[in-house]
């Protein structure tokens, strides 16, 4: 006989998003979410797989934050995603996709929007919230 679901199966959950063809049509970035059961909230990251399915995905970025909106630069060599990992608003961070260390472009104080690469991968642009909610 099996069992019904019980609300402890919803930390068990993750759930596929946002998924982005890199430019070369070889790689997939897209972000896994899940529930945080000790943080009593979400938490997601960018993963990356070859569109082939010739290895599994892997996890592109790290730690306990909400890594999401991923995003490749013209040329492939990028991602630009958002990030609450400095424990603020999301902002826009920057990846190489060889590795390292990701890069945080600025600071907004309503936090920032999925960001869009310029055409020549120089520059991105976020829409952002200023002034008051109202």
């Amino acid at each position: 006989m099996t069992r019904g679901m019980i609300p402890a199966d919803l930390f068990r959950l993750q759930w596929v998003s946002d998924v982005r063809i890199a430019p070369d049509g070889r790689t997939l970035a897209f972000t896994v979410t899940r529930l945080d059961e000790e943080a009593d909230d979400y938490r997601s990251a960018i993963w990356v797989v070859p569109a082939d399915g010739s290895t599994p995905a892997r996890r592109f970025t790290s730690g306990g934050s909400k890594d999401r909106a991923p995003r490749w630069s013209p040329d492939g060599t990028r991602l630009a995603f958002l990030s609450d990992r400095d424990g603020g608003k999301a902002q826009v961070y920057v990846l190489d996709v060889n590795g390292g260390e990701a890069q945080q472009l600025g600071t907004i104080p309503e936090g920032a929007g999925a960001p869009v690469w310029s055409p020549d991968g120089t520059r991105l642009v976020s829409v952002v919230r200023t002034g008051d909610e109202e």
